[in-house]
């Protein structure tokens, strides 16, 4: 039995409870009375982008997003002055920054300790932002079922009578007598330009409730599907000042896909760039592999997405445009989604929108 009093023994433990510290999937930040950091571990070093030569000594603050640094100090200043310690060890949700300064979304809990009557804050930082996705994408799944069940009935009622009343008044619109009654003819038009967008919206719908294995699927190039593409939206570029720039990947892309609904993906964001461009700027479509998946970027130079709208984009029926159905990108996201990809968006800092979708890349067997 070995000696536990033994010096060397102690010594080994303190190797061994870092070693433990260092080998954990968490980051672990120890911190002292007055918040300055005494130890990272390597998840902090991962998580945060700092070195731990670069935040030991340093204000823990560092870490925190500025919007929760007030708050954090009065929370530990609790702790210690009135000695609410059991409540630091409560799992709490704030907002962490990285070395670039880029905010991320943390989980924390704290537990504190005593070494030669020196008080220590132990912090456990785990990054949520995997999991906080994972339960958007739930809430967006959960949101379209709900919106899918509540529109079948409606769109089946509604289709039918608006074309009937379409077809009338595109028949009105060529009788004779209306031609010359300006005032009316006027009228008849906006009647039967509404029915076209309240058409369009119904279409929508029904590509949305579409199920995925409605979707013909076979090989497909992305890098010749993107210039199809560039050569569909040159029309709309004519009297533009918009340049549209395309890099490709210089190997060939391919992935088992329904070439029509990618096509409309793309378009549909494409369109969307142009818009955002306000009829002059730049428009970038960049081909690549990573990760072993297909990614294509539409990057434009437009004035970006606001913090607050960026998690409802996705949503059906939500646009900040004066005209459109809101059903293009939760659309596109269904499309990418019945391929096994993703679409994601990012607004840097710098300004502009990127759009980036990913798409398995399809295996040398098939």
């Amino acid at each position: 039995m070995e000696d536990t009093k033994n010096p060397g023994y102690e010594l080994n433990s303190a190797h061994i409870f870092r070693d433990i510290l260092e080998s954990v999937n968490d980051a672990v930040v120890i911190v002292d009375v007055h918040q300055r950091i005494c130890f990272f571990n390597a998840m902090a070093e991962k998580i945060f982008g700092y070195g731990r030569d670069e935040v030991l000594g340093k204000d823990l603050t560092l870490l925190i997003s500025e919007d929760y640094q007030e708050k954090h100090r009065g929370f530990l200043s609790r702790c210690l002055d009135r000695g609410e310690l059991s409540s630091a060890s409560r799992t709490r949700q704030c907002t962490g920054r990285r070395k670039d300064g880029s905010p991320f979304p943390i989980e924390k809990s704290y537990s504190s300790h005593k070494v030669d009557d020196q008080m220590f804050f132990t912090a456990i930082v785990r990054d949520i932002s995997s999991k906080l996705e994972m339960e958007r994408q739930l809430q967006f799944a959960q949101r379209h079922a709900d919106v899918g069940k509540a529109i079948s009935h409606v769109v089946h009622e509604i289709r039918n009578p608006l074309m009937l009343i379409g077809g009338f008044a595109r028949q009105l619109e060529r009788c004779k007598g209306i031609q010359s009654d300006t005032k009316n003819l006027k009228k008849l038009h906006i009647i039967i330009e509404e029915i076209q967008r309240l058409e369009e919206l119904l279409e929508g719908v029904l590509v949305l409730r579409r199920p995925a294995s409605a979707a013909k699927k076979r090989r497909l190039d992305i890098n010749e599907l993107i210039n199809e593409v560039r050569r569909l939206l040159e029309p709309r570029l004519a009297n533009r000042s918009v340049r549209l720039l395309v890099e490709p990947c210089a190997q060939p892309l391919e992935t088992h896909a329904d070439p029509d609904q990618i096509k409309q993906v793309l378009l549909n964001l494409l369109y969307n760039a142009l818009d955002a461009t306000g009829g002059s700027g730049t428009i970038r479509v960049k081909s690549s592999i990573a990760d072993d998946k297909i990614h294509i970027e539409i990057q434009d130079t437009g004035p970006g997405i606001p913090e607050e709208l960026r998690s409802r984009i996705f949503d059906p029926f939500f646009t900040t445009k004066t005209h459109g159905t809101g059903l293009g990108l939760a659309i596109s996201r269904n499309i990418v989604g019945d391929h096994n990809g993703t679409i994601t968006v990012e607004c840097p800092d710098s300004g502009g929108t990127t759009f980036v979708i990913e798409l398995p890349l399809a295996s040398s067997e098939n």
